[in-house]
């Protein structure tokens, strides 16, 4: 969140900043109004036949984002809060770019389908690379660094997998859906898809595994309780 607000004051104060933030994105450097009407007139042509490549790419490329972000908390999770947000930033600018340029729509139809899966898919794999940095630096834990990382090892696997897992979601999202614009497909059924994905992965992550940790907790719970009892006794 900080890099996003970072990145669209930077476009909305300093227009100059935008060759500077989105250097390494060609296609953004232009005026938003342009590109706009470029990808509704060319978009049957464009993308025809290259679905499967197009999406095979980007899931290889997001998923190396994602052990990127994992593979940063070797470094204490100062790379992994580098380049969360960094990618903030860059997402920030284009929001704001887009925003200013009265493309809002456009932006919302082109962004919610994929970038509501993509999006929390990285910040996830960022989670275990701060995890992973937690474990390194061991702040308030008397156990041995080799204990830290055995302790972290199977939530470090769930989180890379579930955000590998909604990458390749979000990949396939990009390449058949968030590419074709109006007239193509409508801008009203693309953001409803995307709000809809939004909702079922807030569901899903809000709710899944609350069974197990209140096992968990009952079960730790009564072992408390018997413990105490047994001390009680003695």
């Amino acid at each position: 969140m900080a890099g996003g607000l970072f990145g669209g004051a930077a476009i909305t104060f300093d227009p100059q900043a935008k060759s500077i933030l989105l250097g390494s994105f060609p296609h953004l450097l232009g005026n938003p109004a342009d590109r706009v009407h470029e990808e509704e007139h060319s978009t049957a042509s464009r993308i025809e036949g290259e679905h499967t490549t197009f999406s095979a790419y980007l899931m290889t490329h997001n998923a190396r984002v994602a052990l990127s972000c994992l593979a940063l908390g070797m470094t204490w999770a100062i790379g992994t809060i580098i380049l969360v947000f960094y990618n903030g930033v860059i997402l920030g600018a284009v929001i704001a770019d887009y925003i200013r340029a009265g493309q809002s729509v456009f932006l919302a139809g082109w962004l919610l389908p994929h970038g509501v899966i993509e999006i929390p898919a990285i910040l996830i794999a960022s989670q275990a690379g701060l995890l992973l940095g937690q474990a390194l630096i061991g702040w308030g834990s008397d156990q041995t660094i080799g204990q830290r990382l055995r302790q972290i090892s199977n939530p470090l696997v769930t989180l890379i997998c579930g955000a590998c897992l909604l990458l390749i979601w979000a990949g396939i999202v990009e390449s058949f859906l968030s590419q074709y614009h109006a007239p193509v497909m409508p801008y009203s059924a693309k953001i409803s898809f995307g709000i809809l994905e939004l909702a079922l992965l807030t569901f899903y992550l809000g709710f899944s595994g609350n069974s197990r940790s209140n096992a968990f907790t009952q079960k730790k719970s009564t072992a408390n309780g018997r413990e105490l009892t047994r001390r009680q006794k003695e």
